[in-house]
């Protein structure tokens, strides 16, 4: 007598099911889904994007007067951050197209950067010919006077709500980023102090 093993395959019919894929019921179903997701996720995005842009321009200028102040003292000599169109003179334009660290007796660039639209940047009106001129002392001057002034970043647009940054230079040169404003996306000029 012959004794057989019983196969442990499956049946052909459920290996042809197992093999069969997506329905496109399926397919439809996870592509709105996604749409949805997508739609949700978009707005979030654009807010996150903007703040993030605000941000990291403000970081860049609050750099720029940091690296100005330190090689006015380096050299023991007047070093300004300004305004600038070309990146290689101070051009004191409204509103700003880009910025410039220059040692002001040797005439050299020390670094310069430009605004990429829509980001706006203004000064307030105590910063002469839109520059903060740095002394051996590190100190910040408008002129002859100490300085105390305002850099604005802004984006008018009203996602974030928070849309502007304002960089504060305080007397004896103090340099910080102030908290967000709502400007209800207006880009207003900022006041001095």
């Amino acid at each position: 007598m012959r004794y057989s093993r019983p196969s442990t395959s499956p049946p052909k019919s459920a290996q042809a099911r197992a093999v069969r894929g997506f329905t496109l019921v399926e397919l439809a179903i996870t592509v709105v889904v996604l749409s949805v997701l997508m739609a949700i996720a978009a707005p979030l995005f654009t807010g996150m994007s903007n703040g993030n842009r605000l941000t990291s321009n403000a970081n860049e200028i609050v750099a720029a007067m940091q690296i100005a102040r330190s090689e006015a003292v380096r050299r023991n000599a007047r070093t300004a951050f300004c305004e600038s169109s070309d990146g290689a003179t101070c051009t004191g334009n409204t509103p700003w197209v880009g910025w410039l660290v220059i040692a002001v007796e040797a005439n050299e660039v020390v670094r310069a950067g430009v605004f990429a639209a829509p980001v706006q940047v203004s000064s307030s009106p105590n910063m002469i010919n839109r520059t903060v001129l740095f002394r051996a002392d590190g100190q910040a001057y408008a002129g002859n006077d100490l300085l105390q002034a305002n850099v604005r970043v802004c984006l008018p647009v009203t996602d974030p709500e928070l849309n502007v940054r304002d960089i504060n230079i305080a007397i004896g040169g103090r340099i910080t980023v102030r908290p967000p404003i709502d400007a209800a996306g207006a880009c207003p000029t900022p006041a001095d102090n």
